[in-house]
């Protein structure tokens, strides 16, 4: 008997499938029936239902490796922060969301692949920039910063403390990764968004600390 799948279960498992593909054979050299091969039970139909092309997926699965709306939407919408309070937060948030990582380790491989990296790189953008200028006009609007080009500074913020840090492109040992974090906490601080504050900083160092006990606990 063929095992029924939720919308849900079915979205994730076609991207789950896809990015092991992609990562094995390459996104041009794998086909929709290849994808559908590797799923259990589910059609081409069920495929095509959820996304209109190849294209589509491998746009969905570098969508996977930022927080949902919901929780941009809940940062938005919090009262209690200034603008650098929320650009903080959505660090935190994108470094730490557990569906995030998730995605992540499964897409890691794939920042390899130019086209991969290219949608990747342009979802960074399309979805976390704007997000973070509207929190720098914030912050500049309620005195907490002073900062000119809003737009312009928040990707250079959103490069920064996203593709140096992805280990496909610039291999991070622990060591390295602190000196990075260290580096971007002075040259922020030095354009007036001071996202990486010693509170920032600790908050991070624990949530790794968590991290790396968990594993090790685990294993």
């Amino acid at each position: 008997m063929v095992k029924k799948y939720t919308a849900t279960e079915a979205h994730h498992m076609i991207l789950d499938v896809s990015s092991r593909l992609f990562t094995e054979k390459g996104y041009e050299k794998t086909s929709i029936q290849d994808i559908v091969r590797g799923l259990d039970g589910l059609t081409r139909g069920a495929v095509y239902h959820h996304f209109d092309s190849k294209e589509a997926i491998i746009e969905s699965v570098a969508r996977r490796c930022l927080p949902e709306e919901c929780y941009l939407t809940a940062i938005d919408e919090r009262t209690d922060l200034t603008g650098l309070e929320k650009i903080q937060e959505l660090l935190i948030e994108s470094m730490f969301n557990q569906e995030v990582g998730q995605a992540m380790d499964l897409a890691y491989p794939l920042m390899n692949d130019p086209k991969f990296y290219a949608i990747y790189i342009t979802q960074l953008t399309d979805v976390l920039g704007p997000k973070v200028e509207a929190y720098i006009i914030e912050g500049n609007k309620s005195g907490h910063l002073s900062v000119a080009l809003p737009k312009q500074l928040s990707e250079i913020i959103i490069l920064l403390l996203s593709t140096w840090f992805i280990p496909a492109l610039y291999p991070n040992t622990a060591e390295t990764f602190f000196d990075k974090l260290k580096a971007c906490q002075f040259v922020l601080a030095q354009s007036g968004v001071d996202v990486l504050s010693h509170e920032v900083m600790e908050r991070i160092t624990k949530k790794i600390t968590e991290k790396v006990i968990e594993f090790e606990e685990n294993t």
